[in-house]
């Protein structure tokens, strides 16, 4: 997508563009397991790398330094080295071998993202992300709130921004420390195009104005792309989407320079002399990344033929019995493979498989007590299933010194006077004897080893959230027979 080139901004394309480049980062609840390049896949490889590293200023390879002490340790063949010059370089490998190995480069390198807000600092002398962020980041943060914070958002049944608008027109005092922003979110319909032409003015550089200011936060912008398309990973949901993030944050922009030169500041665009180069344009080639390409597929190659040798000459052999000493079966995660490796080659008599993590038993998981459940099987599985926890034996342990009470003026302060004290005994007793507390965070925290699993379901009328509580056998057997077919 090159807006800049046809001269209209389009918000619903950059929006679409924004989200596709931005990591895509769920919650650190759950796990992740995400390829930052995504965006490149449809890439050659060295041609992805070189694209990533030129426009976001990705390290997408080791250092120059690094491949030559490889090298010279002998962890880079160097026959292999010489090796993949002549099938790239063909006459040319005694010149590229000495520009490997000898030649200086410059090998700072500049990316295009940031060149454009970067010059708030050289035209206005002010620091933007300085001013904005931290009040951002603490509203965004308070409103996805999932129960940890003291004080809850006041608004939560409302989109991101509707609910700002709604703590705007009812607080004695304001998010905004200018009369313009606060009016432009209230009073007018807030639209990214129209605070755009405020703070750039030239339609241009829209774009790459936008992602230059995403990408100074991608973790946060990633995240609320991804609970806009996600919005069940939270447990309390809510109403986030990336527009609302940028309108926010556009907001902040017009009303940090409000603050400081008043309303009769020329937009960005306007100032500037020297266009930056369009964030998408032709990524040229340069020697630099040619000798780094070179020196990375010397580098896997050299691994590979370690590897491979090594299989090809291993000579053990292991005798068997037709019993097997035990049977078990992993994750296919390749951590998991590791594992069974070192167990098949101390007990050669026993047999080990490999399969998804949660075992073809997909299902939802809710603890005694909870007002949440948790999906137990991978993203694009949706369980139809519930499995709750019943009759716990054991209570969750409190702790006094985290109450509500403990931030009140008189409770705090008697709180304070008194179990203060044994806060500092604990703390110094934990130094030299560490335990689990109550305000601990793990997650055996929330089951029972002695509690019950509705795991059986004896009537398919049985339903919760829409969600059939427990397997019935037949549905337990198929799943069984699913598992073991598909390890052979």
């Amino acid at each position: 997508m090159e807006t800049h080139e046809s001269g209209s901004f389009n918000e619903h394309l950059v929006l679409h563009e924004l989200k596709h480049y931005l990591p895509s980062q769920a919650p650190l609840k759950d796990f992740i397991h995400h390829n930052t390049l995504h965006a490149f896949q449809h890439k050659k490889f060295h041609e992805g790398l070189h694209e990533a590293s030129k426009i976001f200023g990705y390290k997408t390879y080791l250092q120059l330094a690094e491949y030559r002490n490889l090298c010279s340790e002998g962890k880079i063949s160097e026959e292999i080295l010489n090796r993949i010059l002549e099938k790239r370089k063909g006459n040319n490998v005694s010149l590229w071998k000495e520009n490997l190995l000898q030649k200086n480069y410059n090998t700072n390198t500049y990316s295009r993202i940031g060149r454009l807000r970067a010059e708030w600092k050289k035209q206005f002398k002010i620091n933007l992300p300085k001013e904005t962020q931290p009040i951002m980041f603490r509203v965004l943060g308070s409103y996805l709130d999932q129960g940890v914070a003291i004080w809850n958002f006041p608004v939560h049944d409302k989109s991101f921004l509707d609910a700002i608008k709604e703590v705007e027109r009812n607080s004695f005092t304001s998010m905004f420390k200018t009369a313009r922003s606060k009016n432009l979110l209230l009073n007018a319909s807030c639209k990214i195009e129209s605070l755009l032409k405020v703070l750039v003015g030239d339609e241009l550089l829209y774009e790459h104005y936008l992602f230059d200011q995403q990408f100074e936060h991608p973790g946060w912008s990633g995240m609320v792309s991804f609970l806009e398309d996600n919005p069940q990973t939270l447990l309390d949901k809510r109403q986030v989407s990336l527009h609302d993030l940028i309108v926010f944050e556009l907001l902040l922009e017009v009303d940090a320079l409000d603050y400081k030169f008043g309303e009769n500041w020329s937009p960005l665009g306007l100032k500037i002399e020297n266009k930056p180069d369009p964030l998408f344009s032709t990524v040229n080639n340069s020697e630099l990344f040619e000798t780094l390409a070179l020196w990375q597929e010397a580098y896997e190659w050299s691994y590979y033929d370690k590897v491979l040798a090594t299989i090809q000459h291993n000579d053990a052999v292991y005798e068997t019995k037709n019993a097997h000493s035990f049977q078990g079966i992993f994750c296919i995660d390749d951590r998991e493979c590791s594992i069974r490796r070192y167990l098949e080659k101390n007990d050669p008599n026993c047999k080990t498989f490999g399969a998804p993590g949660f075992f073809n038993v997909e299902f939802y998981f809710q603890p005694e007590d909870s007002r949440f459940f948790t999906k137990v099987c991978p993203a694009p599985v949706t369980p139809k299933y519930l499995i709750k926890e019943e009759n716990k034996k054991t209570k969750r342990k409190k702790d006094a010194h985290f109450t509500k009470h403990t931030h009140g003026l008189i409770g705090g302060w008697l709180i304070s006077q008194t179990l203060g004290f044994w806060s500092a005994v604990k703390l110094f007793i934990s130094i030299f004897k560490p335990a689990v507390t109550p305000a601990t965070s793990y997650s055996f925290n929330h089951m029972d080893k002695h509690a019950t699993l509705t795991i059986e379901n004896k009537n398919i009328e049985h339903r919760e959230h829409n969600l059939q509580v427990g397997f019935t056998v037949f549905e337990m057997a198929d799943r069984v027979e699913g598992l073991l077919k598909s390890i052979g």
